[in-house]
C-alpha cells in the first residue's frame, strides 16, 4: 500500500511487437491486419524450430516425446493405435432369455426324438420284452417333464448330448454321457436308472 492508503496496482506486462518497427507503413507502431498474420506465422515457426530460441519446458518435453514416438515408428517398434470396439455383445449362452429359449428348444427336440423312438419301438413289437431297462410309466413321466419344461436345464443339456451321440452312433462317448447323467442328474433316482 502507498502512504496515502490506496492499494498498489499490479502492473500488466505487455509483449513486444516484432513487426511494428520494421514495417515502413506503420509509423505509429500499430499493427496492421497483414502484420498480425505474419506474427502468427513467425510464432508457429518459432515453436517448430528448436535451434537456440526460448521454448517452454513443457513444449520441449512434448516435442521430445513426439520425436521419440517418431523414432519408434521408424524402427517399427511402435504402431499407431487403432480404435478398439468395446461394445457389449452378449453370447447366446450368457443371456437368460436366450438361455431359456435354447433350453426349451432342446427339450422340444428331445421330446420329438423320444416320441419318435418310442413309436418305432412299439411298432417293432419290442415292447413285449421283459428285460426292458425302463418301464413305459417312467418314459411317460420323462416325456411329461420335457413337455411341461419342468426338467432341470442341466438334465436337458445332458439328454440333448445323448440324443446327438445316438444320432452319430458314437457308442463310447454315449456310455460316458450316460454315466455322467446317472451321477449328476437332478431327476428322481428311479427315473434315470
Amino acid at each position: 500500500e502507498d502512504s496515502c492508503g490506496q492499494p498498489k496496482r499490479k502492473r500488466i506486462r505487455r509483449t513486444k511487437r516484432k513487426n511494428s518497427v520494421g514495417n515502413p507503413d506503420n509509423l505509429h507502431g500499430e499493427q496492421t491486419e497483414s502484420g498480425k498474420h505474419e506474427t502468427l506465422f513467425q510464432d508457429n515457426l518459432q515453436l517448430q524450430q528448436t535451434d537456440g530460441r526460448k521454448i517452454s519446458k513443457n513444449k520441449k518435453r512434448k516435442m521430445k516425446k513426439k520425436r521419440q514416438k517418431e523414432k519408434m515408428r521408424a524402427t517399427g517398434l511402435l504402431t499407431k493405435t487403432t480404435g478398439v470396439d468395446f461394445t457389449y455383445q452378449p453370447e447366446k449362452d450368457n443371456s437368460e432369455g436366450a438361455d431359456f429359449k435354447d433350453i426349451y428348444e432342446k427339450a422340444d427336440g428331445i421330446l420329438d426324438f423320444l416320441q419318435a423312438t418310442q413309436e418305432i419301438y412299439f411298432a417293432d413289437n419290442k415292447s413285449k420284452c421283459t428285460d426292458s431297462a425302463m418301464s413305459s410309466a417312467t418314459v411317460q413321466e420323462i416325456l411329461q417333464h420335457l413337455e411341461s419344461h419342468s426338467m432341470a436345464s442341466s438334465d436337458v443339456t445332458l439328454l440333448h448330448q445323448m440324443k446327438s451321440l445316438v444320432l452319430l452312433q458314437d457308442i463310447e462317448r454315449l456310455k460316458g454321457i450316460l454315466e455322467q447323467f446317472q451321477e449328476h442328474s437332478m431327476m428322481l433316482p428311479g427315473m434315470c436308472s
